[in-house]
């Protein structure tokens, strides 16, 4: 039976007496060999700094000084320097103008990261750093200690001539800063902090305390904004203007923007009205001038929002959410609009600099976040007007957000993930609607850290929307290989699961948890884990969650170097998915379970390679590649014509086995799998140098290992270890 070409295949070829989809070759005798070539792309170089504003005024000398000292520091050291100053002084944009500067001698990449130092929540975690710069440099699987991350950051840091710019934002503590350190030599690290972190001064750090304009940089800056012609109408009042600011540009470019928006407002009626004393509630936590003006500015800007319109709502919400930054679908949810009201919200809030425009994000479009002070005034605003109840609405509002589209993201990504039930309270109006399987996984990546928040707020007490969102992230934890995300939101998950006493929930949260331990390499702990999901699946008679169990048992001893126990394992688990298949009374389940005998197939078809019995592997994963066709599952598909491969060419049939092997990686090509990409290609490489043919499996070695660099360290060093022995 010949069923469809997987998806981005567009030939296909039979022999001998099978079907094979993607590009194929078909000879009676083939000399020198077939070459399975693709290009080896340079992975994207992250520019994550902040474009420059034209409006960037004085702080020449400031430059000057930095870029002097900086060249001083030996090629050897990692150059740090440190920005200290009040908030609104103008400490970011100085260290991202001072890195956009020096950009050409840093070729591998400009990194930011907000280390949250000053956020009510508290400062971010050293590994959530960590895993997002991995990420940005090498997307792939990572380890799941923070131990682990630090030495893999300073792994991927080492390399020759790779020298990377860092901006760490809001800095509280230098402990923050020094776990985040790189390692080779001559990167640079620029600190932003309220504090002078003279803690890092033994390290060679550069101190350098930023202040505050002076009177001709601010009146050059206003005139800049506003033009020459209004200032010059009102010298006196643009000086009143500048003196109330304290220099501080943030409070500067508050005021600016809110007379650029009222052209005909003459100046001296703002500067009288920012002379006068601010409105009675209003909070001034500050403990500058200049941080008292930033939040006397803040005021006049947020009271001048038209009280008709849900600007003042959307900035009192969005700012006291737990939300790293936030986009027009996010905020109709939490506030309750429309998305073109939501939007239109948004731009007024741009317009008057209360929220910053980060950027455009292909599955999320634009991208917003607050600056740490406007959002410290936000919350405060928001903890001074709501509503009985409102705070704990706009909680809910947002998490049930992310569980929707999350949700509807695994519906389309993981169709035979077992569905567990949503509890809404107030599900999306306007839902996010995925048009491809690509967009929706897209959206996962893009939402990684703010569902990360979201998962830590609903454990404060939310226990339903905690154990279904972790459950609603799959597709994204299994395709990233984020183990860190992988191990914080299945223990909060498997808690909550267990307070709201649902032992289905639990099982599932315990069975995915198992997988994670078991991609993470800790095999005895995922044994542990399936074990107990195998007892609580036959206390509560769950055939389904049974069969699993014990399918996963026998995946973790097979990765383990136990095949015999696995073959056993696997036996008892195909027996009972084909009772199910056999006996589901829907066509979905009945797909679903005979896709699942496959998989096992696939596992056990490996044990009993491993066993020495190649002829009954060969009639495993013939089995599995047959029905993994037949239900159009390419992808898995393909991993069974690789292992199947193996098998003939074990089975003393190596022709056969290259033939195959060849196949299997032109169809892991289609597929995409990065994984499976490097992997088919090892596969095969084992097979030719069992050939005899070492040339050509060290060149498919070489292949793989530069597909598993940015994927897995784990299987790039154990096809590093295969090149190595074949030498």
């Amino acid at each position: 039976m010949r069923s469809s070409p997987p998806l981005g295949a567009s030939t296909y070829n039979t022999i001998t007496n099978g079907t094979f989809y993607g590009p194929t070759v078909q000879a009676g005798t083939i000399h020198g060999g077939v070459h399975v070539h693709e290009a080896v792309l340079d992975p994207l170089i992250p520019r994550q700094l902040f474009p420059v504003p034209a409006a960037f005024t004085d702080r020449e000398d400031d430059l000057d000084v930095l870029t002097s000292q900086i060249g001083e520091v030996p090629d050897y050291a990692v150059r740090i320097v440190v920005i200290n100053g009040p908030g609104g002084v103008g400490k970011t944009s100085l260290g991202n103008r001072l890195l956009h500067v020096l950009a050409a001698e840093y070729t591998g990449g400009q990194l930011y990261a907000d280390l949250l130092g000053y956020a009510a929540e508290g400062p971010a975690s050293t590994s959530e750093i960590l895993s997002r710069f991995l990420r940005s440099l090498h997307p792939g699987a990572q380890p799941t200690s923070a131990e682990e991350l630090a030495a893999w950051w300073r792994s991927a840091t080492a390399r020759p001539g790779q020298r990377v710019s860092i901006l760490l934002d809001n800095a509280r503590r230098a402990a923050q800063v020094q776990s985040l350190l790189p390692g080779g030599s001559g990167h640079l690290i620029v600190v932003t902090s309220r504090s002078t972190l003279a803690e890092l001064a033994p390290d060679g750090a550069l101190l350098h305390r930023l202040g505050p304009f002076d009177h001709d940089a601010a009146q050059q800056y206003l005139t800049r904004c506003l033009g020459d012609q209004r200032v010059a109408r009102e010298p006196d009042a643009a000086a009143q203007i500048t003196r109330l600011a304290a220099g501080s540009p943030m409070a500067i470019a508050l005021t600016v923007t809110h007379l650029a928006a009222n052209p005909d407002q003459p100046l001296a009626e703002l500067a009288s009205g920012a002379a006068s004393s601010a409105p009675a509630d209003s909070p001034h936590p500050s403990l500058t001038h200049q941080e008292a003006a930033v939040t006397h500015a803040l005021d006049r800007s947020y009271w001048s929002l038209p009280r008709s319109t849900p600007a003042p709502a959307v900035y009192r919400r969005m700012g006291s959410l737990f939300a790293l930054d936030f986009d027009v679908p996010l905020t109709a949810a939490v506030c309750n609009l429309s998305r073109s009201e939501a939007e239109a919200a948004l731009d007024q809030l741009h317009e008057l600099k209360l929220i910053e425009l980060r950027g455009e994000v292909s599955s999320r479009g634009q991208v917003y976040r607050f600056h740490d002070i406007t959002r410290d005034h936000a919350r405060a605003r928001a903890t001074m007007e709501a509503t009985f109840g409102e705070p704990e609405e706009v909680l809910q509002r947002a998490l049930d957000f992310y569980l929707a589209t999350a949700s509807m993201a695994e519906r389309i990504l993981t169709p035979t993930h077992r569905p567990l039930r949503r509890d809404y309270v107030y599900p999306p109006a306007e839902p996010i609607e995925f048009p491809d399987d690509a967009t929706a996984l897209a959206w996962l990546y893009a939402q990684r850290d703010n569902m990360l928040h979201a998962l830590r707020a609903a454990a404060a007490g939310l226990d339903r929307p905690t154990w279904q969102l972790t459950h609603a992230i799959w597709p994204l934890l299994r395709s990233s290989h984020d183990y860190e995300l992988w191990s914080e939101s299945h223990e909060l998950g498997l808690q909550a699961a267990r307070r709201c006493q649902d032992r289905e929930a639990e099982v599932e949260m315990l069975n995915t948890w198992g997988v994670g331990l078991r991609g993470a390499g800790k095999f005895e702990e995922a044994a542990q884990t399936f074990t107990a999901v195998l007892q609580i699946a036959r206390e509560e008679q769950d055939h389904r969650a049974e069969s699993q169990a014990l399918h996963e048992l026998g995946a973790v001893n097979l990765h383990g170097g136990d095949p015999a126990e696995a073959e056993a394992f696997l036996l008892q688990a195909r027996q009972q998915r084909t009772k199910l298949a056999r006996t589901s009374e829907s066509e979905p389940d009945r797909l679903t379970y005979t896709r699942a005998v496959a998989i096992t197939n696939i596992c056990l078809g490996q044990a009993q390679l491993e066993l020495g019995r190649a002829t009954k592997a060969i009639e495993t994963l013939t089995a599995a590649r047959s029905t993994l066709l037949e239900v159009e599952d390419w992808f898995d598909a393909a991993r069974a014509l690789a292992w199947l491969a193996r098998a003939y060419a074990a089975g003393g049939d190596p022709g056969k086995g290259e033939e195959y092997g060849r196949l299997a990686v032109a169809e892991c090509d289609a597929s995409g799998s990065a994984r499976w990409r490097a992997h088919s290609r090892e596969l095969l490489g084992h097979t030719l140098r069992d050939s005899r043919r070492p040339d050509l499996a060290r060149s498919l070695y070489g292949e793989a290992i530069t597909i598993c660099s940015a994927v897995s360290r784990r299987d790039e060093s154990r096809v590093r270890q295969a090149l190595q022995d074949i030498s």
